[in-house]
């Protein structure tokens, strides 16, 4: 377990505080958050993803609820906050996650992950057909873009795309499922004993009527297409809703009150986004954990297929998350780090030590901006925005007999950065307001060296958030507090601390805007390539 904490009260304590649960790629997190939004303490475990043949990826939900609880416990007894002033505990997930449970919210096998493409094929089938546009039968796009703002994805990596997996490869576990949930959904229903969700975690499932901020109904029309039933899915309750108390069972457990209200769970990159302080309209973030994305709140319904950006129902009323998943984020430098540098097979010399990723930091400060001519193309599970591809692969391009690691390593960061400067010019066609500057968050905002990198490839400043690791925890419990009427959502901004403002600089800039084009460039000289090896069309 590791654990964490900022500072416990002293004296007479006046404020409220939630339990917030973070259940990330890579690992569950439980933190106690004021109504300040002081994280007070942390605790996190680890959780494993099994990657399968055939484009498989899977997670253990009963790995996901023993590190919660275990979490939980622990940062509540570390806190020494009185249950009594633990008023929410709210919870958010990764999403596009899939858990078949039976009525008790049991899971009745692995949860099939957001990295898995098996469900491709039988998306690709649903939505076909004369006449095509950008692979899709023109009027069924219609429909599904009319209905939802979204459309189920070509790779499979959606929701409604791993239930078709089961249902077509696995059809005993469809037959006894009684529902499919999102993470954060079955999380507050082990928690609360009520199997329910809401429109804003169930959008991606693209089965949900999203016509008006929300909605609790189903699309007819659209499960007849996708040929599942409306009896799997689970009860919607509104957005911005309380689940119930916790389950005295639970409460015990977990040493709080069994009136404790669990408020309706929440998609990460939204927590984060609130988190992170970019709670008004058209205030962008940039996050990178294990996961990558660029977000900002919209007051709008709608979808750029072509570019893989689309808008989902947030928690708060009448407001919408423009969402743009660039795929694999951190995953590249930890993938960097334990497959290159410190893998453990016949080459290695020693194990990856506690301070990789602080000196992987360290050697990236030492080599110029062009990282020596080397580039690196980050796309190490297929490409997402600003262009869908799940046969798109990553790769170190120009390296010469000069090349060092250390111009691998800031070729990462810059190779990331490269693809938020081309999903940047799409966010800001899809928004119709130009993006003036950033809120960097995640573990990739810890680094200052980074958070240069964004400014200078992005062309604007870029805010590195204060303690940018709990901004999703953060999120969660802020949303919380707005749920339950004690915190107003103009607030938010005001209690978001930025740690420092980092303005591009011209020398790097000229060397990033020679270098993007390029960039560009190895993208679609190399796209053929990349779908005759990886068995695309």
């Amino acid at each position: 377990m590791q654990s964490g904490a900022e500072s416990s009260p002293n004296g007479p304590d006046s404020s409220r505080y939630v339990l917030a649960l973070d259940l990330g790629g890579g690992s569950c997190k439980a933190a106690i958050v004021s109504d300040t939004g002081n994280v007070i303490a942390t605790a996190e475990e680890n959780i494993r993803t099994h990657l399968l043949p055939d484009g498989g990826a899977e997670q253990d939900p009963h790995e996901w609820w023993s590190g919660i609880r275990k979490a939980a416990k622990h940062v509540i007894s570390q806190s020494g906050i009185d249950p009594e002033k633990i008023v929410a505990v709210g919870c958010d997930s990764q999403w596009s996650v899939v858990v078949p449970v039976n009525q008790k919210a049991e899971p009745l096998m692995n949860a099939i992950h957001w990295l898995d493409t098996r469900g491709g094929k039988y998306n690709r089938k649903i939505v076909g057909g004369f006449p095509r546009v950008e692979g899709y039968n023109l009027f069924k796009l219609q429909k599904w873009l009319r209905m939802t703002g979204m459309l189920p994805t070509k790779s499979g990596i959606d929701s409604l795309g791993h239930v078709l997996f089961i249902k077509n490869e696995l059809p005993d576990i469809y037959t006894e499922t009684y529902k499919f949930l999102e993470p954060m959904d079955y999380l507050t229903s082990r928690l609360t004993g009520k199997i329910t969700a809401t429109q804003k975690t169930m959008a991606i499932f693209t089965i949900v009527d999203n016509r008006e901020w929300g909605s609790l109904s189903y699309a007819d029309s659209l499960l007849r297409l996708a040929g599942v039933e409306r009896d799997k899915f689970p009860e919607l309750i509104p957005n911005n809703g309380v689940v119930g108390c916790l389950d005295a069972n639970i409460a015990e457990e977990l040493g709080l009150k069994s009136t404790t209200r669990v408020v309706a769970g929440i998609g990460d990159s939204n927590a984060s986004t609130i988190g992170s302080g970019a709670v008004l309209d058209y205030e962008a973030i940039v996050y990178i954990g294990t996961s990558f994305y660029m977000n900002c709140h919209v007051p709008f319904k709608k979808t750029d297929i072509a570019h893989f950006i689309g808008s989902l129902p947030a928690s708060f009323p009448n407001k919408y998350v423009m969402f743009a998943e660039q795929g694999t984020g951190g995953r590249c430098v930890e993938h960097f780090l334990k497959n290159l540098v410190y893998a453990e097979d016949g080459f290695s010399s020693e194990k990856k030590p506690e301070d990789a990723y602080e000196r992987f930091n360290d050697m990236v400060e030492k080599i110029p901006a062009g990282s020596n001519g080397v580039v690196f193309l980050p796309w190490l599970n297929g490409s997402m925005a600003p262009v869908e591809n799940p046969n798109m692969r990553g790769g170190f391009i120009n390296i010469s007999l000069n090349a060092k690691r250390g111009d691998l390593a800031r070729s990462i960061m810059e190779g990331l950065a490269f693809n938020s400067r081309w999903t940047k010019q799409h966010a800001e066609k899809f928004t119709g307001q130009p993006i003036n500057k950033f809120r960097f968050s995640g573990g990739g905002a810890q680094s200052g060296i980074w958070s240069q990198i964004h400014a200078d490839i992005l062309g604007v400043p870029v805010l590195q958030i204060d303690d940018p690791v709990n901004t999703t925890v953060r999120g969660t419990a802020l949303n919380a507090l707005v749920s339950l009427g004690l915190l107003d959502i103009q607030e938010i901004p005001n209690l978001i601390r930025i740690k420092k403002i980092y303005d591009p600089e011209p020398e790097n800039r000229k060397m990033y805007n020679k270098l993007f084009p390029v960039f560009r460039n190895l993208y679609s000289k190399n796209r053929r390539i990349f779908n005759t090896l990886n068995n695309g069309d």
